[in-house]
């Protein structure tokens, strides 16, 4: 379904990403490990169509990146960045933000279906998430991307603002999303995370892949 070929990324005359080359099979879930700094950021955004490649192609049900209109494309493969963005006032802000982009009714009855299995059911739609704690607005930024299902989801450190019982209430709900045969790539320094229920885990240094295991 998604496919990297030779991907490489330069700035300022810095490769980030230096020629990598890989395949992503419709609902497979990846574990990106690697040390700080080694580009695996660059590379889930660049899947994520928010920057581009300087080198190499990547490909999208089995068509260039650059064949589909950037809004559609961002609509399908669906990214979540490490950084904690919540905007508005309220929660329903939030989690109503998918709709509006697709023109398309908030299903509030959803949205409540989702607080709950994140952890958040104490809280209602109309609470302000300005006294939320860095976690709970973690789980915000969680579910509102879980309001429609994507067809790739990029994770990058989904719950590192998160104790292990979330982390692992996270990890049981993006992977009930894989079984339906959403592909996933999810950024983690969490060793243990790593080698839980993923089908590979793929190791960046230095923006090259040098490093690619089966769960096996």
């Amino acid at each position: 379904m998604l496919e990297l070929k030779n991907v490489g990324y330069c700035i300022d005359d810095k490769r980030v990403i230096d020629a990598i080359s890989l395949s992503v099979a419709r609902g497979e879930a990846i574990a990106v490990t690697g040390p700080s700094g080694s580009g695996k950021s660059t590379l889930l955004r660049m899947i994520g169509d928010l920057i581009s490649p300087t080198e190499g192609e990547i490909y999208f049900k089995g068509k260039r990146y650059d064949a589909y209109k950037p809004e559609a494309l961002r609509l399908q493969v669906s990214y979540l960045s490490q950084s904690i963005e919540l905007f508005g006032e309220t929660i329903a802000d939030n989690l109503a933000f998918p709709s509006i982009v697709r023109k398309d009714t908030f299903n509030q009855e959803q949205a409540k279906t989702l607080m709950a299995k994140v952890g958040l059911h104490q809280y209602h739609l109309s609470d302000s998430i300005h006294r939320m704690s860095g976690g709970e607005k973690q789980r915000v930024t969680i579910a509102r991307q879980l309001m429609y299902r994507p067809d790739v989801l990029l994770l990058d450190e989904a719950t590192s603002a998160l104790d292990d019982e979330n982390s692992v209430r996270i990890e049981k709900i993006i992977f009930d999303i894989v079984k339906k045969g959403t592909a996933v790539l999810w950024i983690t320094h969490n060793d243990a995370q790593s080698h839980r229920y993923f089908d590979r885990r793929i190791v960046i240094k230095n923006g090259r892949l040098v490093e690619e295991c089966d769960k096996s």
